[in-house]
């Protein structure tokens, strides 16, 4: 894999895949309030610094997030990636019955294709998700 290191922080990673032409977020500890924010703001930057039209987020070392940044996400932080140009997301999640419910839910209530958001894949398999996305 051709990945390039963007930000390698304490509870996330940032990598720009060249292979699948995408940003790759990966967090891998828990985050919540304004240190999920800065992560995910963080994701933001790369995605428009690389002008990325696809992105992976990799919250399988999670297990669930926070009602507030849940809804962070969904009405503030997806609209943007959007506006910078996000075409498809592949979310690969835990492989647990409590993970997979809240990224049902969190797909739910986000913008779909139909709706001028962008494709979208949940898994939890990360080859799965790089296939996916490589094909968008």
């Amino acid at each position: 894999m051709a990945q390039e290191i963007v930000t390698d922080a304490a509870k996330y990673t940032i990598e720009w895949d060249d292979d699948v032409g995408a940003v790759i977020h990966t967090w891998t500890a828990f985050a919540s309030g304004e240190a999920f924010r800065e992560g995910s703001n963080e994701l933001l930057a790369a995605i428009q610094e690389r002008n990325a039209t696809k992105l992976i987020i990799d919250t399988s070392a999670v297990k669930a997030h926070d009602k507030a940044d849940k809804q962070w996400v969904q009405e503030e932080w997806t609209p943007k990636t959007v506006e910078a140009g996000v075409e498809a997301t592949a979310m690969v999640r835990s492989d647990s019955v409590i993970s997979e419910m809240e990224m049902k839910e969190m797909s739910e209530n986000m913008p779909d294709d139909a709706d001028g958001g962008p494709e979208a894949l949940i898994t939890d398999d990360m080859a799965e998700a790089r296939d996916w996305i490589a094909s968008q």
